[in-house]
């Protein structure tokens, strides 16, 4: 598992990797330092080839790609935004570790890029007026993107993307977003071409809880039900999933009503929409919230835990 990481003595960002199967032992090795002209505080989102030792992330508007197999490698700038734009901090790289997604952002536009790693082409794939963001590659077939019409969940009625050079080349959406529910983190599969969503608790329609859409199946499918739902993963067989909540799971009420500040952890049963409390946490505003995730080999569940002085934890629970 790998954390950024804010050294003040040094005035670094970097990134480290924590060893996670061995509870009770803290083994933290540092990945990289990131280049850091203006040794700001701040956070690094980053994403690892599935199927190769590479890593990449955007920081201070340029795209470093990580040797994972060196570790006395350093950061190689693989792209820098033009003069004027920004990259998004999200980016996505695929299983070969060969091909990387970032976002670059410019007045009045939201652009998709594909970087080449080896040969260092950079394709535009589309451009949106629109606030677009969290692009990925499928997992089950990378000729699939998924990516996101950002915004409130109240007044964005068509927030799941999907891009296929052939079938869907402009791209379009593929959630149907029926009147009232407002739908918001999708996780894209690696079992089928789709994604399990959340309707949020503070939708004023029913049912809420946690979805499934496609393009083969955009009317959205409900899997399980729940009036406090949040962010959302999938297993990678597609037969579980887990969730966090707007408080309390057993509390009365939908979204925030009631919440106290408290987060719970279900693990659910995508056969039956049956739920299995796992842990229960504190929640504030982002990113302190749980954001519960399996393990690449579906042994455990990772979250975010908030104690009572504010430190962020990451928490692990086994599953049976």
């Amino acid at each position: 598992m790998a954390i950024t990481r804010w050294d003040p003595d040094r005035l670094a960002t970097g990134i480290a990797s924590v060893a996670w199967r061995n509870p009770g032992e803290v083994d933290v090795r540092e990945v990289c330092t990131l280049p850091d002209q203006s040794a700001k505080e701040g956070t690094v989102w980053f994403d690892v080839a599935r199927g190769a030792e590479r890593l990449a992330a955007v920081w201070d508007d340029v795209l470093h790609l990580v040797d994972l197999a060196d570790h006395a490698a350093e950061p190689e700038t693989a792209y820098r935004a033009a003069v004027g734009h920004t990259l998004q901090g999200l980016v996505s790289i695929n299983s070969s570790g060969d091909r990387v997604l970032v976002s670059e952002e410019s007045p009045g536009a939201y652009t998709l890029l594909e970087v080449d790693v080896d040969t260092g082409h950079v394709r535009e794939l589309h451009t949106r007026e629109w606030w677009a963001n969290h692009a990925h590659y499928c997992p089950a077939d990378e000729e699939w993107i998924g990516f996101s019409h950002e915004g409130s969940t109240e007044t964005v009625p068509d927030r799941v993307w999907a891009r296929h050079a052939v079938e869907m080349p402009e791209g379009q959406c593929v959630l149907k977003q029926p009147e009232g529910l407002y739908f918001g983190h999708e996780r894209w599969a690696h079992h089928a071409v789709g994604a399990v969503v959340v309707a949020y608790g503070a939708s004023p329609a029913e049912p809420r809880g946690l979805y499934w859409t496609s393009p083969d199946e955009p009317s959205g499918r409900l899997l399980s039900r729940g009036d406090r739902y949040w962010h959302c993963d999938i297993s990678r067989d597609g037969t579980l999933a887990v969730v966090d909540t707007t408080g309390p799971a057993d509390r009365t009420g939908k979204g925030w009503d009631d919440a106290d500040g408290l987060a719970d952890v279900l693990l659910v049963n995508l056969a039956e929409g049956r739920t299995t409390p796992l842990a229960r946490t504190r929640a504030t505003r982002h990113p302190a919230h749980p954001h519960p995730i399996f393990t690449p080999d579906g042994s455990a569940i990772l979250f975010n835990d908030l104690g009572q002085d504010g430190t962020i934890s990451i928490t692990r629970v086994d599953l049976p």
